[in-house]
């Protein structure tokens, strides 16, 4: 059996949006800010996610607004693409099985 799971506790770099698939299926987007904290060289790094959220627990995404503390947990799937110049790029998006708003 193999797994990819991710929890994430970090704050909303914008507020959610609700949107309705072609398909007439509703799910939700957002960013998330996680902040480290390195201490034996006391600095802090960012790293940012982009979540997506579908069906049924999408349905109170939209109370997600900017600089709320949010939990997340979800699978990492790759987002791959070709740039104008050539060269292939990507972005971790996160499926978010399940969400709470911490506040």
């Amino acid at each position: 059996m193999n797994l990819q799971q991710l929890l994430l506790m970090g704050r909303a770099t914008k507020d959610a949006e609700v949107l309705d698939s072609k398909e007439g299926k509703t799910y939700a987007r957002f960013s998330l800010a996680v902040n480290e904290y390195l201490s034996k060289t006391k600095e802090t790094r960012s790293y940012f996610y982009n979540i997506l959220i579908f069906n049924k627990t999408s349905v109170n995404a939209d109370k997600i607004k900017k600089g709320d503390l949010v939990m997340v947990d979800g699978r990492p799937e790759v987002d791959a693409y070709l740039s104008n110049e050539g060269e292939v790029k990507g972005n971790i998006v996160v499926i978010a099985h399940k969400w709470k708003l911490l506040k």
